[in-house]
């Protein structure tokens, strides 16, 4: 049997979506969404269905936030007039109205940021919603992707690239150790010592473990918990709703596919993966952009400050975080990510009962 090209298969993931109109795609302006609005839209034109919605969050005032040009540039590009704008302040809020009603129906989920789909999830009811989730993973380097950029001639042969090569290749206990004081070094003064020590220490274990193989190393990565407690908590909210979700670049036809077109080895990196599979969709600065935006101060914003404000510790694990230290962590411009679901795991042990 013939195989498929991934585009040809990226097609028949998405053509049910577009069959049960109104089809949204989750546009950021990234080469995600990018090329899953591109496609939705080439095979809607194709086959005479309804064209796919565009459907884009903006944070005004957010400099890192701002995709706007990419977004325009791809639109242009694609030439689509069916665009849905909303720009927010304050109401993408981690502790902001629509993720407290999420959090008291439903307590902490993973993502910590589910709750933003919401209002993409009330304007596709009855319809469909595509997202570009899953393209770091897909497309993202893995374990033999330093050899990998230095037999292409893509990266510099200097002392760090050796030593990424040498971790690459070397026995599991070698490369245990290796990741253990590579994630020694990230910063998270909320953890108490003990908790951050056996946090390095299982997160050591995980990226050792990683195969060797380019296609059973992904595999491997989307089968870990983190993904797929995400999507389900993701397509539970549409089906809330009784929106079909989607998420066409992590279903499984489509992962085979990157897989047999990507060999052992895998790609160069992602915009080799992306003009190799895709480099007819989109134009080539997309196709190459390494730039992404940041919402961390979008989702901590001033609901989550006002509360920090007057949080007194309380709902905090004591055998795990240092109050201060996440006090302290919370303070900065940009929180950190990995302190959001504790963020609201606090709220919801301190004040979640009673809000309405």
């Amino acid at each position: 049997m013939k195989r498929r090209r991934p585009l040809e298969v990226l097609e028949d993931v998405i053509r049910p979506a577009l069959a049960r109109p109104p089809c949204l795609v989750e546009f950021s302006g990234g080469r995600d969404s990018s090329l899953v609005l591109a496609t939705a839209l080439a095979v809607a034109r194709r086959e005479g269905l309804p064209p796919p919605v565009a459907v884009t969050q903006r944070f005004p005032g957010l400099e890192e936030a701002g995709e706007d040009a990419w977004q325009e540039d791809v639109v242009r590009h694609l030439g689509i007039s069916d665009w849905e704008r909303r720009s927010y302040d304050s109401e993408l809020d981690l502790l902001g109205p629509l993720a407290r009603t999420l959090l008291t129906r439903h307590g902490v989920v993973w993502p910590a940021l589910a709750f933003q789909r919401l209002p993409h999830v009330e304007l596709a009811a009855g319809g469909s919603l595509l997202s570009g989730e899953g393209g770091d993973e897909v497309f993202g380097p893995r374990r033999l992707t330093p050899l990998r950029q230095v037999l292409a001639g893509v990266a510099r042969v200097d002392r760090r690239a050796a030593k990424q090569v040498a971790l690459s290749i070397a026995p599991r206990p070698v490369r245990r150790a290796g990741h253990r004081r590579l994630l020694s070094r990230i910063d998270t003064p909320w953890l108490r010592s003990a908790a951050r020590s056996e946090l390095t220490d299982m997160l050591a274990v995980l990226s050792a473990a990683e195969p060797l193989d380019w296609r059973r190393s992904l595999r491997q990565h989307l089968r870990r918990r983190s993904v797929v407690l995400g999507l389900h908590t993701l397509d539970a909210l549409a089906e809330e709703a009784g929106v079909f979700s989607l998420h066409p670049l992590l279903d499984p036809r489509l992962v085979e596919s990157v897989c047999a077109a990507g060999g052992v080895r895998g790609f160069i990196n992602r915009t080799d993966a992306m003009r190799r599979l895709f480099g007819s969709l989109l134009p080539e600065a997309v196709l190459a952009r390494t730039s992404k935006a940041r919402f961390n101060r979008a989702a901590f914003n001033e609901h989550s400050r006002q509360f920090v404000e007057r949080w007194n510790g309380a709902g905090a694990p004591e055998d795990f975080v240092d109050v201060d230290g996440l006090r302290a962590a919370w303070a900065q411009r940009e929180p950190s990510a990995m302190t959001f679901p504790l963020l609201q795991h606090c709220w919801v042990a301190t004040e979640g009962s009673g809000d309405g």
